[in-house]
């Protein structure tokens, strides 16, 4: 074998290895998309492995990247602090992931919307409904929906005789800068006795409002 025989044989032995090395090291990465569920939201995206975290990169908005197979979490923010801060899981495994990021309004945010809101949602519900006002204690009351343009508060009757203690809600919806109730105040809401109230609101305000959550 003469001298160029072994330089070609070593250029290829080295090149063999450093493919090897590819295959090894350099993980094929899936798309990711990141769809949130309010606007102006951005978030820190994390490597989660037994040993460590590591933020591998931050995001604004809706948004799809390049990740390989892995754990990770979303860790979601606003600046104007808009909503309460919240870590998403999920894990890539050997294709594309659509990630759906589930938020919460803040309490401050919620209480300064209600402030704003208060007097005209006050003049539409108890217009028509003024038992509310007169036989009714306010449990609580939240602001739900993408443009917090829907609003639900649970309402307990005060203190009689036999009272039973039922707490009934009542939900409005902001259209075209007005406040329109979409619920008479009652007991259960469901998808059958409501009318044009999204799934997801009614099943929030159920949880929400819930007198056992911790979370209003």
């Amino acid at each position: 074998m003469n001298r160029r025989n072994i330089i070609i044989g070593s250029i290829t032995l080295a090149i063999l290895t450093l493919i090897l090395l590819a295959i090894m090291f350099i993980q094929p990465t899936h798309t990711i998309s990141i769809t949130f569920d309010k606007e102006n939201l951005s978030a820190k995206i994390y490597r989660n492995t037994s040993k460590s975290t590591s933020e591998i990169t931050s995001i604004n908005g809706n948004s799809k990247i390049q990740l390989s197979d892995g754990k990770y979490i979303i860790k979601t923010s606003s600046k104007s602090g808009s909503i309460n801060e919240n870590s998403t899981e999920f894990t890539v495994k050997g294709s594309d992931e659509n990630i759906s990021v589930k938020t919460e309004y803040s309490q401050k945010f919620m209480s300064s919307k209600i402030n704003e809101y208060r007097s005209d949602i006050s003049e539409v519900l108890f217009a028509k409904y003024p038992e509310l006002k007169s036989s009714f204690i306010l449990q609580k009351e939240i602001i739900l929906g993408n443009n917090a343009d829907w609003y639900a508060a649970s309402y307990q009757r005060g203190v009689i005789d036999r009272n039973s203690g039922d707490i009934y809600t009542v939900i409005l919806k902001k259209e075209n800068n007005k406040w329109v109730i979409k619920t008479k105040p009652q007991i259960i809401n469901t998808i059958y006795n409501t009318k044009d109230i999204p799934e997801d609101i009614l099943s929030e305000t159920a949880s929400r409002l819930s007198p056992f959550s911790t979370n209003s």
